[in-house]
């Protein structure tokens, strides 16, 4: 059996290290599984998703026992010290959701007969996110446990609707960075490759973190993803085509020996062993359309884009020194039915855009010069803050003014006619019946790049391609802990099912999600991959010198 050393911390002080005295958590840590990738092992169908971990402690006090026939040693431990409602806690008050959560091992090919567990070689991360929740179990018969559940990063920043300035010309990548800037992900937290597409316009306004990144990745026909450190990563459509990705990183096989779980002694493998593979029926990866649209936009005109609905004596009225915020929407109920966005708001102007007057029914001095203002523009709606240092030349004194005016003015863009691209198999379609994807990006640049992502897919997927599903013990031989450990969403491996799967598969695949679950005090190591056909992805771009266009790649765009 192979073994390793695994490491769970939480950064209970959130002070950006995981060396406080309980940050370490694995001497208290029965199992763990976590998770990150794809929904699904396909490269136009697959959705980026957030990664989750959950790991089950103990809770229980010195003196409880552990659960199994091997004679571990707790440290001295009080009881209820992972409860949140605990206030005797050493913890109590950074039982906190969003803390800082890590995974990792570290290679050996000892089992870690001592607890709590060795770990003084570095750690390799596995898994890294923020704590969503401690939920205690505590139990009359037995240990009082309590899970531990995490989030990755997509999942931490999911919760916010990111809200971005109208952009024009600009890359994917660039999209991306201004979706997680807004969302408050450090600059020092992501990897982005560099866009092959650049939208003519794009902004993100009514929707959640992990669906803006979504359009702006199916616009690119990249993929978003979590990496083992906790980063937020893209990859463009070229980032597989170049190394590490165009080298198989390790063969799992089931011809001979090597292909099987050595039940008999002495061990002997050939290569790396799955235990159990699992093929998606081939006939539902046939998509035989693709549709796709491509809108076009005119800007016009600065025209007052909102205005303030109330006025006279129901006008807001602002105390001395008071400032009040509005939010300008637009489009809104006075808009054309084409209008979706503005490509520039204009900075309000006192005495324009914003009237101030000492009397409620406009009659006072004009107070507007003494209007503070302050705006924050975005693609659909701009922040407007009023202050109010009006002094009254009579009196000297701060006093109350009413906005008689309040409005916002900008460059509207109006949609025009949408232009729906497609592109069939008209073979594939009478062979298995209509089977369409529709994008639902509304970004492709240009008529032209949203009919080559149509032409792009359908050469891929108008016939039925090899989605694997593998499960490998990582205990079984050191090739299989290497590549538990070593290997991560995007890695290529070779997969042999031509022997005892008798599945006839045999090729190159891309890992699309992970999953492991370590359990029996670390004993057992499972790990399950979802496997997309590297074949059959955004591999097959033809590149000079390499493939034969029409037969193993085609045009890239």
């Amino acid at each position: 059996m192979v073994t390793t050393n695994y490491l769970l911390q939480v950064d209970w002080e959130n002070d950006g290290n995981y060396t406080g005295t309980y940050d370490d958590v694995s001497s208290e840590t029965f199992n763990v599984q976590f998770r990150r990738g794809r929904d699904y092992a396909s490269q136009v169908s697959g959705n980026s998703t957030a990664g989750k971990l959950t790991a089950y402690l103990n809770n229980e006090a010195e003196g409880g026992s552990f659960p199994y026939t091997f004679p571990f040693e707790f440290a001295l431990r009080e009881g209820g010290k992972y409860s949140p409602s605990n206030a005797a806690s050493v913890l109590a008050g950074n039982l906190e959701v969003g803390r800082p959560v890590r995974f990792g091992t570290a290679k050996t090919g000892e089992f870690p007969y001592e607890f709590p567990m060795d770990f003084s070689k570095l750690p390799v991360p596995e898994w890294t996110g923020r704590l969503q929740s401690l939920v205690p179990e505590p139990s009359s018969t037995g240990l009082n446990r309590v899970v531990l559940t995490a989030v990755g990063p997509l999942g931490y920043i999911n919760d916010l609707i990111p809200i971005s300035e109208m952009q024009s010309d600009i890359r994917t990548d660039e999209a991306i960075g201004v979706i997680l800037d807004d969302a408050g992900w450090g600059a020092t937290e992501r990897e982005l490759a560099v866009g092959q597409t650049t939208m003519n316009r794009w902004w993100t306004d009514s929707v959640d973190t992990i669906t803006a990144l979504r359009i702006v990745e199916e616009t690119e026909n990249g993929f978003v993803k979590e990496t083992a450190t906790g980063a937020i990563a893209f990859e463009s459509r070229n980032t597989r085509l170049s190394e590490p990705y165009i080298t198989s990183q390790a063969l799992f096989s089931d011809s001979g020996v090597g292909g099987e779980f050595p039940y008999t002694f002495p061990f002997v493998f050939t290569a790396n062993s799955y235990m159990q593979l699992e093929q998606t029926d081939p006939l539902e990866t046939v998509i035989n359309r693709f549709d796709a649209t491509f809108r076009s936009y005119l800007v016009t005109g600065q025209p007052d884009l909102w205005t303030y609905p109330e006025t006279g004596v129901d006008s807001p009225q602002l105390a001395a020194g008071e400032r009040r915020s509005f939010i300008a929407e637009y489009p809104n109920n006075s808009s054309d039915p084409e209008a979706i966005g503005v490509d520039a708001w204009l900075s309000p102007v006192s005495g324009v855009d914003i009237i101030a007057n000492s009397a409620a029914n406009g009659a006072g001095i004009d107070a507007s010069s003494s209007m503070v203002i302050q705006q924050n523009p975005r693609a659909n709606q701009m922040l407007i803050i009023v202050e109010n240092n009006y002094v009254n030349a009579t009196t000297g004194k701060p006093s109350t003014v009413w906005l008689q005016t309040l409005k916002a003015r900008g460059t509207p863009i109006k949609l025009k006619d949408n232009t729906l691209v497609t592109q069939s198999d008209s073979a594939s379609v009478t062979k298995y019946g209509e089977r369409k994807f529709t994008a639902d990006t509304p970004f492709f640049p240009y008529l032209a790049t949203a009919q080559s992502w149509c032409n792009y897919q359908i050469q891929m997927y108008s016939t039925p391609i090899n989605v694997m599903t593998m499960t490998f013990n990582a205990n079984s031989n050191q090739g299989n802990m290497n590549a538990a450990i070593d290997l991560d969403v995007s890695d290529r491996i070779t997969l042999d099912a031509t022997g005892n799967a008798e599945l006839g598969v045999s090729g190159d695949f891309f890992i699309e999600e992970i999953n492991h679950s370590i359990t029996n005090g670390g004993q057992l190591h499972m790990v399950t991959w979802k496997l997309s056909p590297a074949d059959s992805g955004y591999t097959q771009f033809w590149k000079l010198d390499t493939g034969a266009l029409g037969s193993t790649t085609v045009p890239a765009y």
